[in-house]
């Protein structure tokens, strides 16, 4: 019978070969998640690079286009009329066509995206603005910004407004609406979309109606305190109007003609 002092060393030797096998297979283990690791790590490299593209083009388009509208001016009187050539900017765009209303049948509803693609540069598969307008809570349905004032017996107070609106000159500026300009660009199965806010100002010129009437009258003066000359602006004529001819006078502003405007970026709203 071998001596028994031989059994531990046998049971250690034993205990450690377990043991060696054990981290052998832990190690096996560890390089195979860390070649694992590593292949998710170059996977998410790959796929870095086209978020990077996408991220850094739309940020990029962005800040060409804020360049267009905070340098736009809009139309310039020319020869008596607010006229301007088209020179295919957004700019133009927003002014003369996305924001136009009032005698216009404008395609370009409110608080609605309008999407439009463009070409897309070399190794990007698309790229893409979108336009939404949110209108002031000024501007009526007939896309008019109006104010009224009810034609009284005294009309003194009345008189003062009209004459400080005669006096600040035959425009006035108006926050109209507030643009939502989204660029979207598409690279493979990755894309990024990157808003900015731009508040719209007219500078509109503006006439006056009477109750429902639809004929534009300029202001001409008053007789006294109670009655107030009006110049009818398509004849020329003049109008005398007291408290028995209306019970209210609306300025409104020429929308729907040619106007300058200012862009103004709305700061803290990017997206």
């Amino acid at each position: 019978m071998p001596p028994k002092r031989n059994r531990p060393l046998r049971d250690q030797q034993g205990l450690a070969m377990i043991l060696v096998l054990c981290l052998g297979a832990l190690f096996v283990a560890l390089a195979a998640a860390l070649v694992y690791a590593a292949s998710l790590m170059m996977a998410n490299a790959d796929r870095q690079l086209p978020e990077q593209d996408v991220y850094e083009l739309a940020v990029s388009f962005s800040d060409v286009l804020e360049q267009e509208l905070l340098h736009y001016t809009g139309a310039k009187e020319k020869d008596g009329a607010m006229t301007e050539e088209n020179d295919q900017s957004i700019g133009y765009f927003i002014n003369h066509i996305y924001v136009k209303k009032g005698s216009i049948d404008n395609p370009y509803g409110d608080d609605t995206d309008h999407t439009f693609t463009l070409q897309a540069p070399e190794g990007i598969d698309e790229m893409t603005v979108t336009l939404n307008k949110h209108p002031s809570d000024d501007v009526d349905e007939g896309g008019n910004v109006i104010d009224n004032e009810p034609i009284t017996e005294n009309l003194s107070n009345l008189l003062i407004k009209l004459r400080n609106q005669r006096e600040n000159g035959s425009t006035m500026n108006v926050d109209d609406y507030v643009i939502r300009v989204t660029v979207k660009v598409v690279k493979g199965d990755q894309s990024y979309s990157y808003t900015r806010k731009y508040k719209h100002t007219g500078i509109y010129s503006y006439y006056y109606t009477l109750d429902n009437e639809n004929t534009r009258y300029s202001f001409n003066g008053a007789e006294g305190d109670t009655a107030l000359k009006l110049t009818n602006m398509a004849t020329s004529e003049e109008r005398t109007v007291t408290k028995n001819d209306a019970s209210t006078l609306y300025l409104r502003y020429s929308m729907d003609t040619d106007s300058a405007c200012i862009f103004t970026r709305i700061n803290g709203n990017d997206e």
